[in-house]
C-alpha cells in the first residue's frame, strides 16, 4: 500500500493516505473505505496494467471477497472522479489500468515523478 506520509496529486485531485482524504481542489470528495483503499493503490501505481487478483489482495488482504466487490468500488472510484474517471481503464484480460499520471508529494515536500 501507499506510505501514509505521501500525498498523490493526478487532474485536479489531491489524495492524502495520511488522512484518508480526497480532494478535488479544496472540496473533499467522499468515498467509501475501500473506495479510498482501491484509489490509493491504483494511484500509486500508474501506467501499468492492475490484475484483479493483485487489487483484491491489495484492499482486502486477509478476507476472500467476490469480484463484484472490485466492480462496485471501481464503480465508486469513476463515480467520485466525475469527468476523471477516463483516467482508469478496465482492459479485457488486463485488470484495470490508471492512466493518469500522478505525483507522489513527500512530507518533508520534494515531489517525485511515478
Amino acid at each position: 500500500m501507499l506510505p501514509v506520509s505521501n500525498r498523490l496529486q493526478f487532474g485536479e485531485f489531491l489524495l492524502d493516505p495520511k488522512f484518508r482524504i480526497l480532494r478535488r481542489g479544496d472540496q473533499p470528495v467522499p468515498l467509501t473505505g475501500k473506495a479510498f483503499d482501491l484509489l490509493a493503490y491504483m494511484a500509486a501505481n500508474p501506467g501499468r496494467p492492475l490484475l484483479k487478483e493483485e487489487l483484491l489482495k491489495a484492499v482486502w488482504p486477509d478476507s476472500f471477497v467476490e469480484e463484484s466487490n472490485l466492480s462496485q468500488n471501481v464503480f465508486l472510484v469513476r463515480k467520485a472522479l466525475g469527468a476523471e474517471r477516463e483516467g482508469i481503464r478496465s482492459a479485457v484480460g488486463a485488470g484495470s489500468r490508471p492512466a493518469a499520471c500522478c505525483r507522489c508529494e513527500e512530507r518533508v515536500g520534494r515531489a517525485c515523478e511515478k
